[in-house]
């Protein structure tokens, strides 16, 4: 097994491994916040080009809610003989209005497994592309919340004031919770 020989099961990908995933595959699931407030995902055939992701669309609720909140993610995945990948992107999205633009990004070579018209083109400027990679056969054995629970709460910092703050892929510090007391159940 990969632990066994001293890999680790789970390997923060570099940016340019991250890129080179980008430009293996072409197609993405897009994650927006819609008009409503709440997360969407669309999935979308997609290209790279001078660093930013190209995808054509329908008229529809991803070009409304990009032009309203412009903050998105694209996120891939795949797999080989050895692991599972993941790459995420995080950026801002826009609708792209230039003939040349579009026709430099080669977006309107790709095909789509949906027939209907695409007339408008998105780009996901990058701000950060992080990814991931979890080596097969590296699967612990299922544990009990309770178990896991303790785990995290005995592995956490001890509060710290002056602690940095989080940065975005960090696992929160876990919160104690505690069975309720027999005396205190409704019931009781």
């Amino acid at each position: 097994m990969a632990a066994e020989r001293g890999e680790r099961p789970i390997e923060e990908l570099g940016t340019a491994e991250c890129w080179g995933l980008l430009e293996s595959v072409s197609l993405g699931r897009l994650a927006v916040t819609g008009l409503d407030g709440a997360p969407d995902v669309f999935p979308l055939n997609y290209t790279v080009h001078n660093g930013s992701l190209y995808a054509r669309s329908a008229h529809g609720a991803k070009v409304l809610d990009i032009a309203i909140r412009p903050a998105a993610a694209l996120e891939i995945d795949g797999e080989d003989d050895a692991s599972h990948w993941s790459v995420v992107v995080r950026g801002a999205a826009a609708r792209v209005e230039h003939d040349a633009e579009i026709r430099d990004s080669g977006v309107l070579r790709l095909d789509s497994a949906n027939p209907a018209s695409k007339p408008h083109v998105i780009r996901l400027t990058p701000s950060t592309v992080t990814g991931r990679r979890f080596r097969k056969g590296t699967h612990n054995a299922p544990q009990s919340a309770a178990a896991t629970a303790e785990r995290e709460v005995a592995e956490a910092p001890a509060p710290d004031e002056k602690r940095s703050p989080q940065r975005r892929g960090d696992r929160p510090t876990p919160i104690p919770h505690f069975a309720p007391d027999k005396d205190d159940s409704p019931n009781a």
